[in-house]
């Protein structure tokens, strides 16, 4: 174990990330120079640099009426924001397009995997959390869920949970990862460290759904997923709602669908993210992707980026993962 002298939570402990693999992940890319840690005893990886917030984190005050929106990066996590924000709003799509999603649902931990390199471009996200002057605040973290704030469970705070097959998980997370850190090695090299469970931060991605999954049966935890919403949105936006006790009329369902959809989601600039990828563009120095943050919002995308030799390594990965579990994945819809 390292001794570095951080502030650590009561019981929280971490090593060195060490391995070819990690080595190659912190060469490709320029934000993280430090290193990568694991963080005990949540067994998730983090940039070296979340250590200095682990400790805020976790003692981090609850106000009863919190709403949080949870996930594992790529996995609907901006369309779920969308969703909850609305339903919570009385369909208020004027200001859904005027205001952006960031500033309407910040990003809880953003301060604690932003590196050096764009270190700057943020104000202290927990701060900006707290200062929220409007209840329900609707907050937005891919913590898994033994690393969310202590009164969360205590207070009964609502949480949202939306997974995502971890085959198309994995290629979002790929261009994620090339757009927003600047990340320059392969697609082969970045799907070893994602079944390695090493992969930049909130890994590994299987063990994060079943933290939330574990938890089901506690009335303040709703799990969805990206291919549900996909297959039934309208069924999904009435469990929510549901859920949040903000009923949604069937005409306001509608309407709602049509907001949410691809192609609106894209086109909504309070939402797609452009100013911020174009900000991460120009930290990193690379070329902006034309699809941008919002690229093609399709399950089972990742057939047309798999060989079979790497659809096998997934299918062990997975197997291994969920042998004890009842949950099970939709790959196809």
């Amino acid at each position: 174990m390292s001794t570095l002298s951080v502030d650590l939570s009561e019981g929280v402990s971490y090593e060195e990330v060490k391995g070819p693999l990690i080595d190659k992940l912190t060469a490709s890319q320029k934000e993280f120079t430090n290193g990568f840690i694991r963080l005990h005893p949540y067994n998730q990886v983090f940039p070296r640099e979340f250590l200095r917030f682990e400790k805020r984190l976790k003692n981090f005050e609850i106000r009863d009426q919190d709403i949080w929106v949870a996930s594992f990066p790529k996995c609907g996590t901006t369309w779920t924001q969308e969703m909850v924000w609305n339903i919570v709003h009385k369909l208020d799509f004027d200001t859904a397009k005027k205001v952006t999603l960031d500033d309407r649902v910040p990003y809880f931990e953003l301060s604690s995997i932003v590196g050096e390199a764009v270190t700057d471009e943020f104000e202290d996200s927990l701060k900006k959390v707290k200062e929220i002057t409007v209840d329900p605040r609707i907050i937005k973290t891919h913590l898994s869920f033994d690393m969310l704030p202590n009164q969360i469970m205590e207070k009964q705070a609502k949480v949202i949970y939306v997974t995502r097959n971890p085959r198309d998980t994995a290629v979002s997370y790929y261009n994620h990862w090339k757009v927003l850190e600047g990340y320059k090695g392969s697609f082969e090299d970045f799907m070893e460290l994602f079944l390695t469970d090493v992969c930049g931060y909130y890994t590994p991605f299987v063990g994060h759904v079943l933290s939330y999954w574990n938890q089901i049966h506690h009335s303040n935890i709703c799990f969805i997923t990206y291919e549900d919403m996909k297959k039934d949105l309208g069924g999904v936006i009435r469990k929510v709602s549901k859920f949040l006790e903000s009923p949604v009329s069937e005409e306001d369902v509608s309407a709602l669908e049509k907001h949410l959809s691809f192609d609106s989601m894209k086109k909504n600039k309070a939402v797609n993210k452009a100013d911020f990828v174009e900000r991460c563009n120009k930290a990193f120095g690379v070329d902006s992707d034309p699809q941008g943050f919002m690229r093609k919002g399709q399950t089972g995308n990742w057939r047309l980026h798999f060989t079979p030799e790497l659809e096998e390594k997934f299918i062990d990965w997975e197997q291994k993962w969920l042998k004890d579990s009842d949950f099970k994945f939709v790959y196809d819809l």
